[in-house]
């Protein structure tokens, strides 16, 4: 494919990351830069090509690409190909704008010569910066979201120093020995991190002024740095890299990005066993029966196209006896797998590997049971949450200084017209921990003065704003006034009847933060019928781009349901009807896990969705009698009304 490609931009300068067989294009007799090793130094003015061409192995290498693409040249015509893309990926269709020079775009293909290829190619009647046309197509494989992190402006410098800010267009290239550009009339960056080889010449005392706001960079071990070569060598005893506890912190480690790396696509019943980390030529690989199924990178990045092959592995088990290139990318790796929610089994945790964090060792050092389906997702859960929030790009810049944004404020919406079920439905709420939140309680023809409901209101610790409605308003114009009560940034909708566990919001907003969907929630994947005393566990597909989500779970950006106008004024079918006009806007649902909900289901009479009981009795994966919570919702025989 490299050669076709190659063959089709004839005289083009080539730019790549992340490609393995390197030979064609060395041999292409093309001008080839490989943006991992080969940086180049940014530019007093812009170069000018005829024609780009840029290869990324798959699309989390191309936002690496986009965090350098102010180093590319300017072109007329820029052709950006992706040679391994996950299915799961819709086709990366860019979306122009008539800001940065877009307005001379004369042409534009977008084309898949072959399974799991895609190719951008991009035609301008003025030279154009080729970086543009990359950073919209990387956009694209990230479902069309904002870019730039939420994290201060950062200068990189050096190799590897892409990987601390994968897909930021807003990074600012530099040299190792500085300056940082300034860019329209101020600093290039808040912050400065470069990555060193430890045969760079001691750049400590170099001229401050060499720094833009004289700062001091943060500084950061390359993959060569780090590796058992290099630390075991003769003299290097002395070295700060010689004591594992120097790469102990999680901030010593490249973070993962969730934009592509996290658990979408999960697989709740795979259909093969359990696989081995291993080494294999060199690198670490995941070998099942003797085969292998991924080789992973060197420098132990994970991408989306590696965790897409291992979706059907029931778990990973590590071997932890052949660390083949140092602690740095064996951490990295293994962050990379849990934040993507592969089940890993892992034994005791070296303490070379303490950059994985406490929470995420202790969850690895785990035995569960993989061959229950149960137990594997609760276990797979509970390392993507670790994963995540320790090793996410925000969390990561935090660690190294970043001041932390201020968690979002999420309005609870509850609506009730039972006097008995208020104070079951605060204490779900008051149950919610790591995230901020306040309650909009909406009697619905219910009296505030009614002894249970003053009681359960003034045993609420957090803030709570009540109304009455009157009992002949509509479901959906009451949901609107709490609506128009709130001040948060997301509103959740939750039913007074169902049983919500303690991370329920907080997952829910993690799956906001990797998705980029307007709408999160989940399904009733867990349902006690109370009318014969029978919990089922049901087949569902979950994480995942969807079309629809329990009206109980819905979480949804202020904004977007601003936008659509809140919910019809419908006495039933609100939640249905606010989905399908949110999709019809152009939004998007995703539909998390399900461990971390369950719905009672009691005569269809008493619910506004009056679906028969014989429906949650079909397509179930196993059933108990009594009710019966999974681990993570944290219930441990909660009497059932």
């Amino acid at each position: 494919m490299i050669k076709q490609l190659l063959a089709e931009c004839p005289g083009a300068r080539v730019f790549f990351a992340g490609i393995d067989d390197v030979e064609p294009l060395y041999t292409s007799g093309a001008a080839v830069v490989d943006l991992d090793r080969d940086l180049l130094e940014p530019q007093a003015e812009p170069e000018l090509s005829q024609e780009v061409l840029v290869l990324a192995k798959t699309p989390a290498d191309l936002r690496r690409i986009a965090t350098l693409h102010k180093l590319l040249p300017q072109a007329e015509r820029v052709v950006v190909a992706v040679l391994d893309t996950p299915a799961s990926h819709p086709a990366p269709v860019p979306t122009p704008t008539p800001a940065h020079r877009w307005r001379s775009l004369t042409d534009l293909r977008v084309h898949q010569p072959k399974n799991r290829v895609w190719v951008v190619d991009a035609r301008f009647s003025a030279s154009t910066p080729a970086g543009r046309t990359v950073t919209a197509t990387a956009r694209a494989f990230a479902g069309h979201r904002l870019d730039v992190i939420a994290a201060p402006a950062a200068a990189i410098a050096g190799v590897g120093s892409a990987d601390w800010r994968p897909g930021d267009p807003n990074a600012t290239p530099a040299e190792v020995g500085g300056p940082v550009p300034e860019r329209v009339g101020a600093p290039g960056s808040d912050v400065v991190l470069r990555t060193l080889t430890g045969a760079d010449p001691d750049l400590s005392e170099a001229d401050p002024e060499m720094w833009a706001g004289d700062q001091t960079p943060v500084e950061r071990p390359t993959l060569e740095a780090a590796s058992w070569e290099r630390l075991g060598r003769p003299g290097m005893a002395g070295s700060p890299l010689a004591d594992p506890d120097v790469l102990g912190e999680p901030s010593m480690i490249p973070p993962v990005d969730e934009r592509l790396v996290n658990p979408q696509g999960f697989v709740t019943t795979p259909s093969r066993g359990v696989a081995a980390l291993e080494e294999r030529d060199g690198r670490w690989a995941i070998v099942l029966d003797g085969k292998v199924l991924t080789s992973f990178a060197e420098s132990g990045g994970v991408t989306d196209a590696d965790v897409s092959r291992l979706r059907q592995v029931r778990g990973v088990e590590v071997d932890w006896r052949h660390a083949h290139s140092g602690p740095l990318a064996a951490v990295r790796l293994l962050a990379g797998l849990a934040a993507a929610g592969v089940p890993l089994l892992a034994g005791a945790v070296p303490r070379w590997a303490g950059a994985l964090g406490e929470e995420l060792v202790g969850l690895l050092e785990l035995s569960p049971d993989l061959s229950d389906d149960l137990r594997r997702e609760e276990h797979s859960i509970r390392l993507r949450r670790a994963a995540l929030r320790t090793h996410g790009v925000a969390a990561r810049w935090e660690q190294l200084g970043a001041p932390a944004p201020a968690p979002p404020l999420t309005s609870v919406l509850l609506a009730t017209r039972r006097t008995d079920m208020v104070g079951f439905a605060l204490d779900q709420i008051a149950r919610q921990r790591d995230a901020q939140l306040e309650v909009i309680l909406a009697l619905h023809g219910v009296p505030r003065q009614h002894p249970d409901v003053a009681a359960a209101i003034a045993a609420f610790e957090g803030p709570v704003t009540v109304f009455e409605a009157d009992h002949q308003a509509v479901f959906g114009e009451v949901l609107n006034e709490a609506a128009t009560r709130a001040s948060g940034s997301f509103l959740l909708k939750m039913d007074d009847d169902d049983w919500y566990g303690p991370d329920f919001l907080a997952d829910l907003l993690l799956a906001h933060s990797y998705s980029g969907a307007q709408v999160v929630g989940t399904v009733p994947e867990f349902v006690y019928l109370s009318s014969i005393d029978v919990t089922v566990h049901r087949r569902q597909i979950t994480e995942q781009i969807t079309s629809f989500v329990a009206g109980g779970t819905i979480l949804v950006e202020r904004s977007a349901f601003q936008a659509v106008g809140g919910f019809r004024p419908l006495r039933r079918s609100v939640d249905t009807q606010f989905q399908e006009a949110l999709q019809a806007a152009g939004g998007q649902i995703y539909r998390t896990h399900g461990l971390g909900y369950i719905l009672r289901r009691g005569p269809a009479a008493n619910h506004t969705w009056q679906e028969p009981i014989g429906t949650f009795l079909q397509r179930n994966r196993q059933q108990w009698r009594g009710f019966r919570p999974n681990a993570l919702m944290a219930l441990d025989g909660s009497p059932v009304r």
